[in-house]
């Protein structure tokens, strides 16, 4: 995700929202989550979120305190198959089509947020950006995200070790 200027003096020159996004509304939001749940709006959708926040949270830390599911590659950390190279392709041409529609010289810094070993960062965001900020929840696999990366690439990089829902704005750090 790119981040955002610090200084938005400039706010003005910025292009406008994407047309397409405009005309979204929340309420007409619907579909289903990965465990099969349809959600009739975003309304229904948050307030489920809202409902389970600390036990799913609490789930979720404890998976991954457990280990989590790692893959047998560092490549294959997220996504789970040989099919890796395929998708970070997919991601380089859908954030060349996203940074199409911003000014030239628009952004310099990338945040990846749930970097885990950094696969996107290695394979997509420092391709197109000059530094990018991993933000890891797991000690472990923050560590493991600098041998997977290397000296060159970690060098333009900085290293977040925190959870998402912990994350405050002084951790987007450049």
């Amino acid at each position: 995700m790119p981040s955002s200027r610090k200084n938005n003096k400039n706010a003005s020159t910025l292009s406008p929202p994407n047309p397409h996004l405009v005309n979204i509304r929340p309420d007409s939001i619907k579909g289903c989550d990965d465990m099969g749940n349809f959600y009739k709006s975003h309304s229904e959708l948050e307030e489920v979120q809202s409902r389970n926040r600390v036990s799913w949270y609490a789930t979720n830390k404890q998976w991954w305190m457990d280990g989590g599911y790692g893959g047998l590659t560092d490549d294959e950390a997220m996504i789970g198959d040989g099919n890796g190279h395929q998708d970070c392709e997919e991601g380089l041409a859908f954030l060349d089509r996203l940074m199409s529609s911003r000014p030239s010289g628009g952004l310099s810094n990338a945040i990846d947020a749930g970097a885990g070993v950094g696969r996107v960062t290695k394979n997509i965001l420092l391709k197109r950006f000059g530094q990018v900020n991993l933000i890891e929840g797991d000690v472990a696999i923050s560590k493991r995200s600098r041998s997977y990366l290397g000296r060159k690439r970690s060098d333009r990089c900085t290293f977040t070790c925190c959870r998402l829902e912990e994350l405050r704005e002084q951790d987007f750090v450049f």
